[in-house]
């Protein structure tokens, strides 16, 4: 890897972007400049040129990691971008999220067991920041789920009754039932006496994520 890199590493847990910088500044990158807002890594980018970005998907209230791609890709048309994340796809933050940009790198945390393979990643990045990426596998029993379903899972994690679920994704409330029970079905789902099914979906979502969900502005 070329020692005059210059990275631009975004992540709202301090303790994970302290990790994350370590790991990265032993990958002969010349320069890390760590930050935890989608703000300040615009704020960065603007100040100074970076040649790659490592992104969390989930950066907490406001923008995503995804937002931040799309803008430091208007400053930097070619720019290397790598988003880390605990969710175990990008669908699991919730619907209305944009593609992310043409070249970026989805790779989930748990799945980078030492820094030799993150650097293999940036190196592959760094090397090709522009070429398609094939599309994404979905995640075990997620891929048999379709978006609005994993996004009704997630509203019920959140813990939202059928009739708030129904006024979020505009369905009628029988319709959500419906759906409901089609996504217990795919899943296989079975309550006992001590968890009911809402409860397990929940659970569901949670194993995948990793993280709870928060209300999101526009960037």
């Amino acid at each position: 890897m070329s020692a005059t890199v210059r990275a631009l590493l975004v992540d709202d847990d301090p303790f994970t972007r302290t990790l994350l910088s370590a790991a990265i500044r032993e990958l002969d990158v010349a320069q890390v400049v760590a930050v935890g807002t989608a703000a300040a890594a615009m704020a960065e980018m603007k100040s100074a040129k970076c040649d790659l970005a490592i992104l969390d998907l989930d950066l907490g209230e406001g923008p995503t990691g995804i937002d931040v791609a799309h803008g430091l890709r208007r400053l930097n048309p070619k720019i290397s971008l790598v988003v880390l994340s605990t969710y175990a796809e990008p669908r699991l933050l919730g619907r209305g999220q944009q593609d992310m940009p043409v070249g970026t790198r989805f790779v989930a945390k748990q799945s980078v067991s030492d820094a030799l393979m993150l650097g293999r990643l940036i190196t592959e990045v760094l090397e090709l920041p522009l070429q398609e990426v094939s599309e994404l596998p979905l995640v075990g029993s997620v891929s048999g789920l379709s978006d609005l379903q994993i996004e009704i899972v997630r509203l019920i994690s959140e813990g939202k009754s059928n009739g708030e679920i129904a006024r979020q994704v505009i369905m009628e409330e029988g319709s959500v039932e419906k759906a409901i029970a089609r996504i217990i079905k795919k899943l296989g789902v079975k309550a006992d006496r001590t968890q009911n099914q809402r409860v397990m979906l929940a659970q569901f979502y949670f194993q995948l994520t990793r993280a709870p969900h928060v209300v999101r502005d526009e960037f």
